[in-house]
């Protein structure tokens, strides 16, 4: 049986990686070299990195490899943790050791759903099992997020091994480790086998690193980063207080820099005097003996736990979260890439939102039940439920309707732009009835941008007393531009001193009435009017009136002056 363990996951990637690049352009070996990837499948791997998981990270990095991958090097695929949540033993090679296969490699990696355990000593077992049969030189790039979760010390493990006399090299990557004692693990792995150890905190990191893995397996020279010694056996020695955090019973413990204990003394069953805050887990820190409650929060999660600390004795608080990591790769239907200047928000079953995120690719912590996950942009909303159960990773899909409408105003065909003032509104096409249809949405920017479900569509733009309409098609991940021509100009009236000025169509019906266009109080007025004849009416203090005819033309600015 073929072993990976979880970080190996993204050990495979580096593994990939150095395989793929040759840094002279010429072989070391005649015969090629022998590299197997092993891809860190467990639930951790649903953590964010820069506003994205780190699966999808490790995808990105593998694919900008691939297209640099010597084809003569041979390349295998190995993954753990994909299939079950607490098994050990969920190890496949996804890949055997064969033959530069590009397309088979991709379809593997982007078929992994992470949500496992994290098997490091066995997966480096069953990769140095699977390179035993070939004659080259063999390598293993081990790209892990955490801590061995099932087997005491994957470095006497990559020791025993080096000792073996297979030629077995692992270079390690720490993809976005905080925990210390996971790091000084992961650094001693690659030590005990004269393999580099390289930092990645996100995609872009991640990818230099796994080609500085990929140089170092053709020979090339590579600084590690790991130091030269290790560190203490325990870094965490002289604390009397340790604290873990699971999200179900027999799971990895968490890894997160989100985790914070809030340490308050006990009062009967309740919450006391605030004590302290730790941040982190696992965390180890000192305080002073006595019983308290302790408050763990994760993200939108919040579980109490007693703690009893005495003298003398070490202090470990395991606890079980009874949580899981839900988070949603957003795409739009029609479009390529991620969604973004989104919400997305978490409902319980009986319609309480629960949890609210804005990221282009959110991670929620949430207790075992059933919830409905939305995702809104702009006008367009999607919603999909899902259930979580305890020690869940998983990646609720959501594929949301909607189109860019860009609006731009113009006074005449071919300009000049509308800068200021104006009123661009959305409406749903006329009804049958012929009555406007519903009002979708509303800017006021000289380029008025909305995010719409595809469909059709009335733009109504006004500016001072000038109506301009323009009918669209919006489709779902493409942009529309629009351009309503208001076919209008701006007329400015000076009076002398007139208390109100009226603007009529200049034509009068067969009632020998004038439509009312406008009205303002003050002695001058400027107003945006559509191209037409008109009639001006100064009114005064006394009761007169003069007018004065005037015609607007589309793009042209108009002046007329009413004297008493």
């Amino acid at each position: 049986m073929i072993k990976v363990f979880r970080r190996s996951f993204v050990a495979g990637l580096l593994s990939l990686g150095l395989a793929l690049l040759s840094p002279h352009g010429a072989r070391a070996q005649a015969q090629g070299t022998d590299t197997i990837l092993v891809l860190d499948a467990s639930g951790s791997m649903w953590g964010l990195v820069d506003g994205q998981s780190k699966i999808s990270a490790a995808r990105q990095a593998v694919d900008a490899i691939l297209s640099k991958w010597n084809p003569a090097d041979r390349l295998g695929v190995m993954v753990y943790g994909h299939r079950s949540k607490g098994d050990c033993k969920d190890i496949e090679l996804m890949v055997p050791v064969s033959k530069f296969d590009p397309a088979r490699i991709k379809a593997a990696i982007d078929g992994i759903n992470p949500k496992g355990k994290t098997p490091i000593s066995d997966s480096l077992r069953a990769a140095a099992e699977a390179l035993h049969s070939t004659e080259n030189k063999a390598n293993v790039i081990l790209v892990s997020d955490g801590i061995e979760t099932c087997a005491p010390d994957p470095c006497a493990a990559a020791a025993e091994l080096k000792k073996a006399g297979i030629g077995f090299t692992a270079h390690v990557i720490g993809l976005d480790v905080a925990d210390p004692a996971a790091k000084s693990q992961l650094q001693c792995i690659a030590r005990a086998t004269g393999g580099v150890y390289l930092d990645a905190g996100n995609a872009a990191s991640l990818t230099g690193a796994l080609t500085k893995a990929v140089a170092a397996t053709q020979g090339a020279k590579v600084a590690s980063e790991a130091p030269p010694k290790p560190a203490a056996a325990d870094p965490y020695l002289g604390k009397n207080l340790r604290g873990v955090a699971r999200l179900a019973e027999g799971l990895d413990p968490i890894s997160d820099e989100d985790v914070n204990w809030g340490i308050y003394k006990r009062a009967g069953d309740e919450k006391g005097e605030h004590v302290n805050t730790f941040y982190g887990a696992p965390f180890a820190d000192n305080i002073a003996p006595g019983d308290y409650i302790v408050e763990v929060s994760y993200r939108q999660l919040k579980r109490e736990f007693p703690l009893k600390v005495e003298k003398g004795k070490p202090a470990v608080l395991d606890v079980i979260l009874d949580a899981g990591y839900v988070t949603s790769e957003g795409a739009v239907a029609g479009g390529a890439g991620k969604v973004d200047d989104v919400v997305w928000q978490v409902a319980d079953k009986g319609g309480k939102v629960v949890a609210q995120e804005y990221d282009a690719v959110p991670r929620f912590v949430l207790a075992a039940g059933s919830y409905t996950l939305t995702l809104t942009k702009g006008q367009s909303k999607t919603s999909k439920p899902f259930t979580v159960a305890a020690g869940d990773s998983s990646n609720v899909q959501l594929t949301i309707d909607v189109g860019k409408l860009i609006v731009t105003t113009t006074y005449a065909e071919g300009g000049p732009k509308v800068e200021k003032d104006l009123v661009v509104a959305v409406h749903q096409p006329a009804k049958p009835d012929g009555d406007d249809g519903d009002k979708v949405a509303q800017e006021y920017d000289p380029e008025s941008k909305f995010d719409l479900p595809g469909g059709s569509y009335e733009v109504k733009v006004t500016v001072g007393e000038a109506r301009g309409t323009a009918s669209t098609e919006v489709k779902s991940g493409a942009p529309t531009r629009v351009t309503v021509n208001l076919n209008a100009g701006v007329v400015g009236i000076k009076t002398d001193g007139a208390q109100q000025v009226d603007i009529y169509s200049a034509e009068r019906d067969l009632n020998d009435e004038r439509k009312h266009v406008a009205v303002n109080y003050d002695a001058t007025y400027n107003v945006a009017l559509n191209a037409g004849d008109y009639v001006a009416v100064a009114t005064y203090a006394d009761g007169q009136k003069a007018e004065k005819p005037f015609s607007i033309a589309a793009g042209k600015r108009q002046t007329v002056e009413i004297k008493q």
